[in-house]
C-alpha cells in the first residue's frame, strides 16, 4: 500500500506552504552542513592521505543476535559499516552492474545525454563530470545515471528497458534492506515513533525522493591538480547502501569532524557485503545521536575503471524532519533539505518543482 500513487489534495498544498516556511527557517541548518564540506577545502583535510593501517569500518552480520547493538555502535560512532547476510540476491546486484557497464561503455557521452537528459532539480538522468563538490571546488572525475523513483521524472529518462528493469528490481530489494536498518536504528532514538523512518520513504510515488545512482569512474584523464573521482562529502539522505565489487577499491571514509578526528580509512569491497553510511538527514532527524560520515573516492594509481551502485534512502518530499538547532527545535521538509544540497553541487540547478 505504501507505493500507491497519492492523489493531490490538502496534504500537497500544505507541503508547498511548509516548503517555503521551513526552507527559510532552517537556512542555518543547510549552511552548517554545506559549510563542513567547504571547510575541508580551506583546511586541506579533504585531500589528506589515508591511513592504510587504520581499522576498516565494522562488518555487521544481520543474521546474528547482536546485530542491532553492533549497528547502533557503528552508526553512532563512525557512521559507516558493511552488512552481510542482508537478503539481497547477488543476481539482482550483478544484473544492475551489467546494465550500468553496458550503458556507460557502449555509448558516447552525447548519446548518453540524449538518451537520458539530466535535470538537477529532479536529481535524475545522465550527468558527465558536472558535480562540483564544495570540498574541492572541482568537478568529480566520474559519470553517473541517476534514477529518482517518481514515475513522471523517469518517464522520458530510461535509456533502455534493460537498465529500467535492472534498476527497478534492485531498488525494490534495497528498499527492504534500508527499511530494516532504519527500523533497527530508530528503536534507540526516543523522540521517533516506531515506523517513522521506514514509512517516510516510498518508491514510485509522486512524493518519492529515493534515488539509485549508477556510477562509472573512468581511468585517469587529464584533470586539474587536487581532483578526486568523488571529492569529500557527506550524503544528504537517511541511509546510503553502496554496492561495490572486488577490484573496485578507492572509497575512503573519515571520522566526522564534529568529533575532532581527521584520519581517512579505506572502505574496500567485502564479498557478499553492502557498505552502509548514515546521511545528514538521519543525523539531523536523530538530533545528533547518529553520525553522517565524510567520504570520498580517491584517484587511482593505475588505469582502472571503477563501478558502484548507490541507493540513497531520502525521505519523501512532504515529510517534516525534526531538527535540533542549538538549544531549539525546528523543522524543515525533506524536499527543502535535498534541494538545498543540490544547489550547492550543481550550477545547472533551478527551483522548478
Amino acid at each position: 500500500h505504501r507505493n500507491q500513487l497519492r492523489p493531490p489534495g490538502k496534504e500537497e498544498r500544505m507541503r508547498r506552504i511548509l516548503l517555503v516556511v521551513c526552507g527559510v527557517a532552517a537556512t542555518g541548518v543547510l549552511e552548517d552542513d554545506v559549510g563542513i564540506e567547504r571547510g575541508l577545502l580551506e583546511s586541506g583535510l579533504g585531500a589528506a592521505e589515508a591511513d592504510a593501517s587504520a581499522a576498516p569500518p565494522p562488518v555487521v552480520d544481520l543474521a546474528s543476535a547482536d546485530a542491532p547493538a553492533k549497528l547502533w555502535d557503528a552508526a553512532s560512532r563512525l557512521g559507516f559499516f558493511t552488512v552481510v547476510n542482508h537478503g539481497i540476491e547477488e543476481a539482482l546486484i550483478e544484473s544492475a552492474f551489467e546494465a550500468a557497464r553496458d550503458f556507460f561503455l557502449n555509448n558516447e557521452v552525447d548519446v548518453k545525454r540524449s538518451l537520458s537528459p539530466y535535470a538537477a532539480h529532479l536529481n535524475a538522468g545522465y550527468e558527465h563530470m558536472s558535480q562540483v563538490r564544495p570540498s574541492t571546488g572541482l568537478p568529480d572525475v566520474k559519470e553517473s545515471f541517476q534514477v529518482t523513483a517518481r514515475p513522471d521524472v523517469m518517464a522520458t529518462r530510461w535509456p533502455s528497458a534493460t537498465i529500467r528493469n535492472a534498476s527497478m528490481a534492485l531498488m525494490a530489494a534495497a528498499e527492504g534492506l534500508a527499511a530494516t536498518l532504519m527500523t533497527l536504528l530508530e528503536k534507540k532514538i526516543p523522540h521517533l515513533e516506531a515506523g517513522t523512518l521506514a514509512e517516510a520513504h516510498t518508491l514510485w510515488t509522486n512524493e518519492s525522493q529515493v534515488t539509485l545512482r549508477m556510477l562509472h569512474y573512468p581511468p585517469p584523464v587529464e584533470a586539474p591538480p587536487g581532483s578526486f573521482r568523488a571529492g569529500a562529502h557527506t550524503d544528504w539522505g537517511c541511509v546510503t547502501l553502496l554496492f561495490q565489487q572486488p577490484g573496485n577499491e578507492g572509497l575512503e571514509c573519515a571520522a566526522n569532524p564534529r568529533r575532532g578526528a581527521t584520519g581517512w580509512v579505506p572502505v574496500d569491497p567485502v564479498p557478499g557485503g553492502v557498505a552502509v553510511n548514515v546521511g545528514d538527514m538521519l543525523a539531523r532527524w536523530s538530533h545528533g545521536m547518529l553520525l553522517s560520515n565524510l567520504h570520498r573516492v580517491r584517484m587511482p594509481t593505475t588505469a582502472t575503471h571503477r563501478y558502484s551502485l548507490a541507493y540513497f534512502a531520502q525521505a519523501d518530499k512532504h515529510r517534516l524532519i525534526s531538527i535540533r538547532d542549538g538549544d531549539r527545535l525546528t523543522s524543515l521538509t525533506a524536499e527543502a533539505y535535498i534541494k538545498g544540497r543540490l544547489k550547492s553541487n550543481y550550477d545547472s540547478f533551478t527551483d522548478e518543482l
